[in-house]
């Protein structure tokens, strides 16, 4: 169902205080079951009037919640609490200001929960789309120990990181992307709209054709009488890598020949690194055991490559091994990682050690992507300068076959 009906309903909390919402639903019963989930007593459930629901289509409310506005929220809330504001109602102060609609609804039947008797830390894991293991996790400790603010604080500093890093290898990928993309659009430019012109001329002359100019008109001619063919065969090809890539054993090896390609890869597997290491120390330094933390960030890391390793790493201190050996069996992570996991297991400062990786990687990152650009560039220049050195030799040549016979 694409578009579920909205439930517009009256409740009651265990204190007995009225509480009025909405909320999402395939039909009445499960709008029911989802409210007593919320712990409320429901009183009235009825449909969102058509006319609103067709309003709400157009407005944001299905809009996935962003990164810059999990960190808005973030450090708003960890703002109020700050204050000494209490927080449902720091929530709900953040909830009717927040741009995003759905998100709003989201932090309504979070406040609803707390209200419920539910924690702030169990609220928010009925929502793992938006609130990862790792945030939660945080937000349990600082909950137990009463420095909600502070653990909320060092949430909002890991996501502006965050922010920053992805920002920064995105700048490194448009650019050869949009040269990909130019330079595309002009060859099939060429070999749809101008070349077919010369096609007459080739041929009334009877001449043989060089080899380059019979590829190009090949090619023309497929683009031209089989596109329709082209697009099925892509689309097929996509649902067989979409099939391969959704089974674990070739998504494992997809994810590990990611972090192996040439270029790229080095670069991917520092910043996977790095945002491993800042979430592992952001967990310990708050108190989380290490084995658990592992866990935790398991959860949290896309590359089943690197996913997998930190499953082995688990295992291994589980069995009474060294935190050092299943990194260093990976085959994953450079020398300097090891040596610095090795100290700071002999030191037992778990939580320095690994802030201490994501510091020297960060200007390892930065140089990595400015050697990166500045070797993309005239790979990129060479690669269009060959296709349409290649474009205009294949047209001139029969050309100037043509005029020599002409002079004779």
């Amino acid at each position: 169902m694409l578009f579920m009906p909205t439930y517009i309903y009256k409740a009651r909390d265990t204190g007995g205080n009225l509480v009025q919402n909405k909320l999402e639903a395939g039909n009445e019963a499960e709008a029911a079951a989802r409210i007593a989930e919320l712990g409320l007593t429901p009183i009235t459930i009825a449909v969102e009037a058509a006319s609103a629901r067709i309003k709400s289509v157009f407005a944001p409310r299905l809009r996935k919640v962003s990164r810059q506005e999990m960190l808005i929220f973030t450090r708003e809330l960890a703002t109020l609490i700050s204050t000494g504001i209490p927080l449902i109602q720091a929530l709900q102060s953040v909830a009717d200001h927040a741009a995003n609609v759905r998100f709003a609804q989201i932090l309504n039947e979070i406040v609803v929960s707390i209200k419920g008797g539910s924690s702030f830390s169990a609220a928010l894991s009925r929502y793992p789309e938006i609130f990862n293991n790792l945030y939660v996790s945080l937000v349990k400790v600082g909950e137990a120990g009463g420095l909600l603010d502070k653990v909320l604080l060092r949430l909002a500093e890991l996501g502006t990181q965050d922010i920053d890093l992805r920002s920064r290898v995105r700048s490194v990928l448009i650019y050869p992307a949009v040269l990909a993309l130019i330079a595309f659009v002009i060859v099939n430019f060429v070999l749809i709209g101008v070349l077919p012109k010369f096609v007459t001329v080739f041929e009334a002359s009877q001449a043989k054709l060089p080899i380059p100019t019979q590829i190009l008109l090949g090619a023309s001619g497929l683009l031209r009488n089989y596109w329709w063919a082209l697009i099925i065969g892509v689309v097929v090809a996509l649902n067989i890598f979409g099939s391969y890539y959704r089974n674990t054993k070739g998504r494992l090896q997809f994810d590990a020949l990611i972090l192996r390609m040439p270029l790229f890869g080095p670069l991917i597997l520092k910043v996977m690194v790095t945002r491993f290491a800042r979430s592992i120390s952001a967990l310990t330094k708050s108190g989380i055991p290490i084995l658990e933390a592992l866990g935790v960030v398991e959860g949290t890391v896309s590359n089943m490559a690197l996913q997998k390793v930190i499953g082995n790493v688990r295992v291994a201190i589980s069995r009474g091994q060294s935190l050092t050996e299943p990194f260093a069996a990976s085959g994953l992570f450079p020398p300097m990682v090891i040596q610095l996991i090795n100290t700071g297991e002999r030191s037992g400062k778990i939580d320095a050690m690994f802030e201490q990786i994501a510091s020297f990687y960060e200007p390892d990152i930065e140089f990595t992507i400015r050697n990166l650009t500045s070797l993309l560039e005239p790979i990129m220049l060479l690669g269009m300068g060959l296709v349409v050195a290649f474009i205009a030799l294949s047209v001139l040549m029969p050309i100037f076959n043509l005029i020599s016979v002409v002079r004779r």
